[in-house]
């Protein structure tokens, strides 16, 4: 088996897009869908992502000016969902207060809809999801070898009880 054999498969992971805008939505699932094999859900509200967090979505890219509830609200539902979530904020609202309000709430990345904002969320997302699969990888890596260590510890125990048995 070789190490990529055990990296955790990017068409495993869940993105969600939260965005109210069809066509951004379709341009940003079309992005993705080009770039990764992630399993892709669209919502066009934040209450309809906050129901579906039991999905436990690996990636959240989410739009500010949503109906009903604003991409802030939804991104606190999300941190107290599962604080290790990544939530890329793209937005056409160009207030920098807001902005600095999304970044000192922890957002992984805050993103203007200008002219290649779809191709830098694109980006950003297949960047995390590789740094999940690595991570994935060095966890099982290590995994392996506290169980090699472990049968090689138990092994050495009983040659040594084995020894002293046949001794006596």
């Amino acid at each position: 088996m070789n190490s990529k054999e055990h990296i955790k498969d990017i068409s495993d992971s869940q993105v969600f897009i939260v965005e109210d805008n069809d066509m951004h939505s379709l341009m940003m699932d079309y992005l993705l869908s080009k770039d990764t094999t992630a399993h892709i859900k669209k919502f066009s509200s934040g209450e309809e992502c906050i129901k579906h967090l039991d999905m436990n979505p690996d990636v959240v890219i989410l739009d500010y000016g949503l109906p009903g509830i604003n991409g802030m609200q939804t991104l606190k539902a999300i941190q107290e969902h599962d604080p290790g979530i990544p939530v890329i904020v793209i937005t056409g609202n160009m207030d920098k207060q807001i902005a600095q309000k999304f970044l000192n709430a922890g957002v992984y990345d805050y993103i203007q809809k200008e002219e290649d904002a779809f191709e830098q969320v694109s980006k950003v997302t297949d960047s995390i999801l590789n740094i999940m699969s690595h991570k994935e990888a060095e966890k099982e890596h290590k995994q392996r070898i506290i169980l090699v260590s472990g049968i090689m510890i138990f092994a050495t125990l009983m040659g040594i009880i084995t020894y002293i048995l046949l001794k006596h």
